[in-house]
């Protein structure tokens, strides 16, 4: 393997040594050539290369050297290439976008390289190869933003869906991603996940539970809960029909409408469900006394805990209830549950009462205020005990498909991939605040962002099997590949890689890349 070795002279001069590496039969060992073949420029930062006495320097009819040396930043562009390949996302992306499939990638890197703008991403390819070789200046990249159709986005979907068959699990879940704008139609005042006081867009996502990968994403306006947006989701995802999965979901998405088309749609499902559902309060209160037994025991992910299945019928159709109760969560929650209510308390009596709190106020406290005495409050025993008895430490998934409450238990806690995906999307690729001005813009930034989101995965995924998160993070992997270069000899197809560190060979090995 040849690559390219800076030397600096203590007279100031940096010359370029060409470093090939062999293997050595007699030594046993691996041996390096070195040979110069010119010198560093100080001011264009290219290579001049060595000419013997009398040469003279050939020029092409642009009156450019024949032997002009051209230094590229190529280890971001490997790297993010390697994981496009892949996952085989290239292909739906050349299918649906033939036109602009490479400006869509080019947009991506610069998102998983950098974050920030989009209007940065032509300062970035001076310094970083990209898929698409010509400048992506601002205007350019918003007349493609405004090229990616919701229709389009519908079709990407549905084949993206066919690449992605490896999972049998599907984890749904919602986010808020706020925004200033006053002109996009989805931005709208809601329950907002971040506690920020700003009108929001809500975004459905559905990730494999095994591959962690994402495969579909559905915008949705900032003011509708999450209870109310299954039904048209399910409807919008009728291209999934073709691949056979199980839906996730957490509580918030329970209601018995939402149960019903579950059933009508012949989709299978595991989801979580509140305490406001009186079957759940039925279950803990039938259970409470027995769940307790040797022969409920068992341990998920690490986890002791007791579970217990209840087999029941939903309209004619099998159901099958999960009660979980863990015993050390439940000491830890009532130690969180009556410190709360002491904070409650405090706040309620200094009149300084904060808006998470509501809830607890009106449920668990008798408030009285006078204008003589002021305000008075005592705790409603009854209803902390009742919270105490039926809800600390219990836990009830419903599900039409999986009978055994390990395995119901196991899927269900690796939905968290969605969540995860939504905290890359959030703090790795710029996507705390929308900042576009209408909705079409809008549309089409976010489905690269989705791209970026899918690329980051991928990147991921390979770190994680190998079990290096224990030493790096991905911000530190890519860093070191910013500093990868490729040093090509116009009029010659060889091209060297610089010398690598230790680190780049290591990310080289891991991800099977070629110097």
């Amino acid at each position: 393997m040849s690559s390219y070795v800076y030397v600096k002279n203590p007279n100031g001069k940096t010359y370029v040594y060409e470093n090939t590496t062999y293997w050595d039969k007699e030594s046993k060992s691996c041996k390096h050539y070195r040979k110069s073949i010119g010198h560093l420029d100080p001011d264009t930062g290219e290579i001049v290369p060595n000419y013997k006495k009398g040469d003279k320097q050939m020029k092409t009819s642009s009156g450019v050297s024949a032997d002009h040396c051209i230094v590229a930043s190529t280890g971001i562009g490997k790297l993010l290439d390697k994981a496009v390949s892949d996952i085989k996302l290239d292909a739906p992306l050349k299918a649906v976008f033939p036109d602009d499939w490479e400006r869509i990638l080019t947009c991506a890197y610069y998102l998983v390289s950098e974050g920030g703008a989009l209007a940065h991403v032509e300062k970035w390819q001076r310094a970083f190869s990209s898929p698409y070789g010509e400048k992506l200046t601002s205007q350019r990249i918003s007349e493609l933003i405004t090229r990616i159709t919701p229709s389009l986005q519908q079709d990407f979907f549905s084949m993206w869906a066919g690449f992605n068959r490896q999972d049998s699990y599907y984890a749904m879940d919602i986010t808020s991603v706020s925004s200033y704008s006053e002109f996009i139609d989805f931005v709208r005042w809601g329950y907002n996940r971040d506690g920020e006081e700003l009108p929001q867009i809500n975004l459905l996502m559905l990730t494999g539970v095994e591959s962690h990968m994402p495969i579909y994403y559905r915008i949705i306006p900032g003011s509708i809960k999450d209870v109310n947006t299954l039904q048209d989701s399910l409807a919008n995802i009728s291209f999934m029909d073709k691949v056979s999965f199980h839906y996730v979901m957490d509580k918030g998405f329970y209601s018995g409408p939402n149960i019903d088309a579950f059933y009508a749609d012949h989709k299978k499902f595991t989801i979580g469900v509140p305490f406001t559902v009186s079957f759940a309060r039925d279950a803990v209160e039938e259970f409470r006394d027995t769940i307790r037994s040797h022969h409920n025991f068992c341990t998920v992910f690490g986890d002791e805990l007791y579970a217990v299945t209840k087999p029941m019928t939903w309209d004619g159709h099998r159901f099958y209830v999960h009660i979980y109760y863990d015993s050390f969560k439940a000491a830890l929650d009532e130690k969180k549950f009556d410190h709360t209510l002491y904070c409650c308390m405090q706040e309620i009596l200094s009149g300084q009462r904060i808006k998470e709190h509501a809830s607890y106020y009106e449920k668990f406290f008798f408030i009285r205020e006078t204008p003589v005495r002021g305000i008075k409050a005592e705790y409603n025993e009854e209803a902390i005990t009742e919270h105490k008895r039926n809800r600390i430490g219990w836990f009830v998934l419903a599900t039409n498909d999986i009978k055994d409450k390990v395995r119901a238990l196991e899927v269900y806690r690796n939905k968290d991939s969605v969540e995860k995906c939504f905290d890359d999307l959030k703090n790795d690729l710029d996507m705390k605040r929308i900042r576009m001005h209408s909705a079409a813009t809008m549309e089409g930034r976010i489905f690269i962002q989705f791209i970026s989101l899918l690329i980051t995965t991928r990147l991921k995924q390979v770190m994680n099997e190998a079990g290096w998160f224990k030493d790096y993070d991905l911000q530190e992997v890519l860093n070191e590949m910013k500093t990868v270069r490729t040093v090509s000899i116009q009029g010659s197809r060889k091209r060297y890689t610089t010398e690598l560190t230790p680190f780049q060979k290591k990310i080289f090995g891991l991800y099977h890349l070629i110097a």
